[in-house]
């Protein structure tokens, strides 16, 4: 049986996980079986994992890496696809992913237009803390509204515990120091869920007092109370294009550099 190996940052999250059951499936019609790593967010983990995948003889490797650079323990010419991130060095390798930037504009600019001014941004946590595009989102979107952009509103998870506690410890931690806070923007369904819950225990409603959206539009988001607004990243169409272009790498044909997916915002009660 042909093999590739996968590469994801943590299992404990429905937009990998997702991602890489399209992955297994797609790979599967075409003959192959997909060998799955979880790096648990460490950079040396992946970087041994790309190694061992290699040593075991996979044909390639799709990646959706935490590193800062491209490792040199990527042989040139490797079948290799990096998605949904990707490392400083790689302008030359294939990336299949969203336009972060432009979804994350996209949601700061709708909780602007339902009079938003104080919006937190919680990126999410990234191994090697590559520069985050939907930072860069975000802050054009204050900039066409006339909002000062205040560094102090973009909180990162440090990574250590689940996206829940840790949004909640966050969101807490910015209601005690007096922060004036409307709108949040989470990495993850999930992270939502802590947030929810840290602004119930400071005495806020959602939406009422602060409104909230979103990545990932798993079935968290419709569990919640009130249901989140959510940027769904289409993970199924990112694996299909992903594998695409890995098999095309595999069999020594021209493979795109970039594919960019398209992302949707999915309205519900919590920017009501």
């Amino acid at each position: 049986m042909k093999t590739i190996g996968m590469i994801i940052p943590t299992a404990d999250n429905s937009f990998f996980s997702n991602l890489t059951h399209s992955v297994v499936q797609h790979m599967a019609e075409h003959g192959y079986q997909v060998l799955v790593c979880d790096s648990s967010n460490s950079p040396d983990l992946e970087k041994e994992e790309i190694c061992t995948l290699i040593r075991l003889g996979a044909e390639g490797i799709i990646d959706v890496s935490g590193l800062k650079e491209v490792p040199s323990e990527i042989p040139e010419n490797y079948p290799f696809v990096f998605v949904d991130r990707l490392p400083a060095g790689a302008d030359a390798m294939t990336w299949v992913a969203n336009d972060d930037a432009e979804a994350m504009k996209e949601a700061a600019c709708y909780l602007i237009e339902k009079g938003c001014q104080n919006i937190v941004l919680m990126p999410g946590y990234i191994a090697e803390h590559q520069e985050n595009p939907r930072v860069s989102g975000y802050q054009a979107a204050l900039t066409a509204a006339g909002i000062a952009f205040d560094p102090a509103y973009v909180v990162n998870r440090k990574g250590t515990g689940s996206s829940e506690a840790e949004t909640e410890e966050l969101v807490m931690n910015l209601l005690r120091e007096g922060k004036k806070i409307d709108g949040i923007i989470t990495s993850s369904d999930r992270a939502a869920f802590g947030a929810i819950r840290a602004l119930g225990r400071g005495g806020y409603y959602v939406p009422e007092d602060v409104k909230l959206i979103s990545f990932d539009n798993s079935p968290y988001s419709t569990m919640a109370s009130p249901s989140i607004t959510s940027i769904d990243r289409n993970p199924a169409e990112l694996a299909r294009c992903a594998c695409e272009q890995l098999l095309k790498k595999i069999n020594q044909e021209n493979a795109e550099t970039r594919v960019i997916v398209p992302v949707t915002l999915i309205k519900r009660d919590s920017t009501r």
